[in-house]
C-alpha cells in the first residue's frame, strides 16, 4: 500500500512538472510574437527620424526641432525640480508622506504631458508616411526593441556574475560589492 502511494504521488509530481514546463514554452513562444507586432510610443519618434532619409524627414516636418524643443523644454525644467524636491524629500531625517507624494504626481504629470506632446508629433509625422515608409518605420522599430531586449539580458548576466563574484570574496575585507568588483 505505501508503494503505491510512492508511485502516485511520483505520477502527480510528474504531471504538474510537464503541465508547468508546457505552460512555460506556450507562453514563451506566444510572448516573443507580442515583442515583435508592438511598438513603445516613447521611442518611436527617434525611430522615425532615424528611418527616414533626411531629405524626407524635412520634407515632413522641417521645423520638428524647433517644434519639440520649444513645446517640451519647460517640462524638462519642471521634472528637474520635481526630482529635486523627491530628493530633498528623501534626505530629511523625517519624511512628510505629502510633500513626497506631491512631488511625485508633479514628476508623473510632467512626463505624461512632455510624452503627449512628443506622441502628437509622431502621429502627425506617421500619418504622412507612405505604406513602404512606415514598413520600414516598424522594422527600424523592431529592431531598436530587439537592441534593447539583448542589452536588458546582458545586463542581468552581467550583474548575475557580479553578485557571484561578490559570494566568491572572503567576508572579512570589509569592501562593498561596488569596491570589490570595479575597476
Amino acid at each position: 500500500m505505501i508503494k503505491d502511494r510512492r508511485v502516485i504521488i511520483g505520477f502527480i509530481v510528474s504531471v504538474i512538472v510537464n503541465l508547468a514546463l508546457v505552460a512555460y514554452i506556450i507562453g514563451n513562444h506566444f510572448a516573443s510574437h507580442r515583442s515583435e507586432t508592438s511598438i513603445d510610443p516613447s521611442y518611436a519618434l527617434p525611430v522615425l527620424v532615424r528611418s527616414l532619409s533626411p531629405e524626407r524627414f524635412e520634407a515632413l516636418m522641417p521645423d520638428y526641432v524647433k517644434q519639440l524643443s520649444a513645446d517640451v523644454r519647460p517640462y524638462y525644467n519642471r521634472l528637474r525640480r520635481a526630482q529635486a524636491r523627491m530628493y530633498q524629500e528623501l534626505s530629511k531625517k523625517e519624511v512628510n508622506q505629502e510633500a513626497l507624494e506631491r512631488a511625485i504626481d508633479d514628476y508623473w504629470l510632467t512626463r505624461h504631458s512632455a510624452q503627449s506632446i512628443a506622441d502628437s508629433i509622431f502621429v502627425e509625422m506617421v500619418v504622412q508616411l507612405s505604406l513602404e515608409e512606415r514598413t520600414e518605420l516598424l522594422r527600424a522599430g523592431r529592431q531598436t526593441r530587439a537592441r534593447y531586449e539583448e542589452w536588458r539580458r546582458s545586463r542581468s548576466r552581467r550583474d548575475e556574475s557580479r553578485n557571484e563574484e561578490f559570494e566568491r570574496l572572503p567576508t572579512d575585507t570589509g569592501a562593498t560589492q561596488e569596491q570589490s568588483v570595479d575597476p
